[in-house]
């Protein structure tokens, strides 16, 4: 009898679907952008058919009942979402000024209130976990279960950000170091983190690696230019934190709007929640700029079919996934120089890098210039649209997203095998 019984539980476990536990202060359904809520929405909607979801987030529309199993349908795939915590969009826009009223330490203070719950839920499905920040890595350890981390560039060194990360990075980096001896395998935005982390610690070297951003090209797909060539239109969607460097841009598209004035008007295309006229250089492309606020991936994409090329001036950046989504649909980018873009930018083929060896001033300048010849390029039919998509080809889930959900059956299949040992 316990020859069948263990064969039984082989037959079960051969055929037993995987469990995953999404934890991050997020609502997929709401309008908040950004790479991390990108990648839960997508980790939902290219997850494997023998994969369920429990994704513990927030209700940012306040129409769920808190600490209760919602079953939803996202972009046509099915999940289970458990909701901790009531906090909308509008209130996530706005800069909290403590810990305590922050969106991240009220919902590090909802998991402790529904903790119970939360953890009979996780047990009995078995789920292995996994993590966008490093504050809620404390939750699989306490639960004894396995997590993948990943790390996507907050409290880098001196990095600006609109958040309590600036102040209380000290919160982060102890959240960082703990995740790291803690978790199955960590995983970082770029080859740059995963190197200066390696180095920092180095008796975790094998489980830190590099899982690069991707573009969804089921929706991001090369279109042509638009026909209308009565205006030469950029764009830029993000969040608009110091880091991102705003001044900058503005100020590029204020030179390029001066040095094709009586030529062609010029158009900036701003997607996101964020005020740009905080920034004193917006007042003078205010007038050429439209805001879009918030759009989904379909908006975007369409969006970005309208116009020429993509801008980033950020300091400091993962691989960042408004610039992929740009190239994705056809439309080259000009940027100041970051290592990890030279995978994807490559002059005059997809767009172009500016160095940072000289003053903000000058590369305005030569941003400026760079667009100009963008703008000739694409005039003269040397840019085509499908040419700059091929640019993102090793960056779509299916090379990159793909490779998070083998982590967590590796760590599956494995307890799978240490249970079905200890049971013949």
């Amino acid at each position: 009898m316990t020859s069948n019984l263990t064969l039984a539980q082989r037959a079960r476990n051969t055929h037993a679907r995987y469990q995953i536990c999404l934890i991050h202060p997020f609502d997929p359904r709401g309008q908040k952008v950004g790479g991390l809520e990108t990648y839960i929405r997508d980790f939902i909607t290219f997850h494997p058919a023998d994969t369920d979801l429990l994704f513990i987030g927030v209700d940012s529309i306040g129409d769920l009942e808190l600490g209760r199993i919602h079953r939803l349908t996202f972009r046509g795939r099915d999940f289970d979402f458990l909701p901790i915590l009531h906090y909308s969009d509008e209130q996530a826009r706005e800069a909290a000024k403590t810990i305590r009223s922050s969106l991240t330490g009220q919902f590090f203070a909802a998991l402790l209130r529904h903790f119970t719950m939360i953890a009979r839920q996780i047990r009995s499905r078995r789920c292995t976990i996994d993590l966008r920040r490093v504050e809620f890595s404390w939750l699989p350890v306490i639960l004894r279960l396995p997590f993948v981390q990943m790390l996507h560039g907050e409290g880098a060194p001196k990095l600006k950000m609109d958040s309590l990360l600036r102040k209380y990075s000290f919160v982060h980096n102890a959240g960082e170091r703990f995740a790291i001896a803690t978790s199955e395998k960590f995983l970082c935005v770029n080859p740059f983190i995963t190197e200066r982390l390696q180095k920092t610690y180095p008796g975790r070297k094998d489980k830190i690696d590099t899982l690069w951003t991707w573009v969804n090209t089921d929706i991001f797909q090369p279109k042509p230019f638009p026909a209308d060539t009565s205006a030469f239109r950029l764009i830029f969607a993000g969040r608009l934190d110091e880091f991102k460097q705003p001044a900058l841009m503005f100020q590029t598209i204020n030179r390029l709007k001066q040095k094709l004035a009586g030529k062609i008007k010029i158009e900036f295309h701003y997607v996101g929640t964020s005020d740009p006229s905080r920034f004193p250089e917006f007042g003078e492309i205010a007038d050429v700029t439209i805001r879009h606020g918030f759009k989904d991936a379909v908006g975007l994409a369409n969006l970005i079919a309208s116009v020429h090329a993509g801008i980033l001036t950020s300091e400091f950046e993962g691989m960042p996934r408004c610039v992929l989504e740009t190239l994705a649909v056809g439309r080259p980018v000009v940027a100041m120089h970051l290592p990890q873009l030279e995978a994807v930018i490559r002059d005059g083929k997809s767009g172009y890098l500016v160095e940072r060896d000289s003053t903000p001033d000058k590369w305005a300048d030569e941003l400026a210039n760079r667009f100009i010849m963008i703008q000739e390029r694409i005039n003269a039919g040397e840019i085509s649209p499908q040419t700059v998509a091929t640019s993102i080809e090793t960056f779509t889930p299916g090379t990159q997203l793909a490779r998070v959900f083998r982590y967590h059956q590796q760590i599956q299949n494995a307890r799978r095998s240490v249970a079905m040992s200890s049971t013949s």
